[in-house]
């Protein structure tokens, strides 16, 4: 109906409800949205419905979504065999407190998926089961200090919301970073946290081994995605899991992002190295909300009380029948079909389109990602850490994005954030994107 409308012109034939709703919900709620991760211009996105790979706002105009719910929403929306489950699981009426059968599936299809599983307990958001993971590994060491790597994201606790997006003026050395607060109010362990450098070993390798006796877990994404799609190399997480396993200290894996996406068992698959204990979620049940901390089975069984563990886990949620029921058909779908070939695929052909766009200009730039995650970066090659990836070029990528909105596609307004596409995306949506990117270049090339 909009497809090639401007916000204004929709705002004029619509009324506007998106904005009326912005200044109702900005009365009693800080900029007008319950997480700061939404706010965009010149207001925030109202959703009225999705369904497959296109999203609705409260005024009316059909959207291309290449969010996808921050990349949790791996299928599409409105999957229908996910969808089913959850009318399904909301008839029988249980919702919380007790454990379902469907959870009993979930964790057995997990088991399928993950070579050389170990023993899974459910949480709600990636947060609590990182959260999870650093108690597990505090105690089984019996120390405090965590090690994180700079501009990975890993939620909003304190020893982790470290170093996520550090402003350059505070970031230290690149091969020794300097721990940068992500919000005001942490607590003061959050500035003992040790920042690694990415994708560099041999320092990573250095710090580790000069905190040996101190540190209870190194905790990595196998991809850093909330800064785009920057990939671990083979050689990094290698070394990581030889540090660690020399200083005594647990290997996290946070594939809350790049689980079923990297490969159909996450990164353990990937790259062929096995982490002390993995959170995972987002694409897990489909964008509904859910994770889970796996690992070892001498770990896990700290949690458990009937066996003396001292570490607790309990949460009114947890394993919560609706999203248990999400889970199970998403990973049931995940199992069965070649989701992952066509995420590839979809991103090979948006990868490959835009290359050359942008060789077709004269501009440099190149789209990362793989498994439906993807990121443009307007810099001559892909970005190897968050100080390369801070070479992109912030008022080129605006103009993308500003394509995008003018031509109906949703995509992440920040240079350094993240795009998805999902399985229900298709060619042609891809294309759609690729069009948009093409306005986007023609005009970058006119101006001065």
């Amino acid at each position: 109906m909009y497809a090639n409308a401007t916000p204004s012109s929709v705002a004029a034939s619509t009324g506007n409800r998106a904005l009326v709703l912005h200044e109702r919900a900005s009365r009693w709620v800080p900029a007008g949205t319950h997480s700061n991760s939404r706010v965009r211009n010149p207001h925030v996105f109202y959703a009225a419905r999705a369904e497959g790979a296109y999203v609705w706002d409260v005024d009316g105009r059909r959207w291309l979504d290449c969010t996808m719910g921050n990349g949790s929403v791996m299928l599409g929306h409105q999957h229908p065999k996910v969808a089913e489950a959850v009318r399904g699981a909301l008839a029988n009426g249980v919702t919380t407190g007790h454990e379902t059968e469907d959870a009993v599936a979930a964790v057995e299809l997990l088991a399928e998926l993950v070579p050389d599983c170990g023993m899974v307990r459910f949480a709600n958001t990636g947060t609590e089961a990182v959260m999870h993971a650093i108690a597990i590994a505090r105690h089984a060491t019996g120390r405090t200090k965590i090690a994180k790597v700079e501009a990975s994201y890993h939620g909003w606790a304190d020893p982790v919301w470290v170093s996520t997006w550090p402003s350059p003026d505070l970031f230290g050395t690149p091969d020794r970073p300097t721990p940068v607060p992500g919000s005001a109010g942490l607590g003061p362990d959050a500035g003992e946290t040790l920042v690694l450098p990415f994708n560099d070993p041999d320092a990573a390798e250095r710090l580790i081994d000069a905190h040996a006796d101190e540190l209870a877990a190194v905790i990595v994404e196998p991809a850093l995605i909330d800064i785009g799609y920057v990939p671990a190399s083979t050689d990094y997480l290698h070394r990581l899991r030889q540090a660690t396993q020399r200083s005594g200290a647990l290997l996290v894996f946070d594939e809350l992002l790049t689980g079923f996406r990297l490969a159909r068992g996450g990164a353990r698959e990937a790259y062929g190295v096995r982490a002390d204990l993995s959170t995972f979620g987002k694409a897990m049940a489909n964008g509904w909300p859910v994770a889970a901390v796996e690992g070892r089975a001498d770990l896990l069984a700290h949690t458990d009380p009937q066996r003396g563990g001292a570490v607790g886990w309990v949460g009114t949620y947890n394993s919560h029948a609706p999203a248990m029921a999400a889970t199970r058909a998403a990973l049931q779908t995940i199992r069965d079909e070649a989701v992952l070939d066509r995420l590839d695929a979809l991103t090979g052909r948006l990868s490959r389109g835009f290359g050359e766009l942008a060789a077709q200009h004269g501009i440099p730039a190149v789209l990362a990602g793989a498994g439906g995650h993807f990121q443009p970066y307007f810099c001559s090659v892909a970005p190897h850490d968050y100080r390369s990836a801070l070479h992109t070029d912030a008022d080129r990528y605006a103009a993308f994005s500003a394509s995008c909105r003018d031509n109906g596609v949703l995509v992440a307004e920040k240079p350094l954030l993240h795009c998805a596409l999902s399985a229900a995306h298709t060619e042609a949506d891809v294309d759609m994107v690729l069009e948009a990117a093409a306005e986007s270049f023609a005009a970058m090339e006119e101006a001065p």
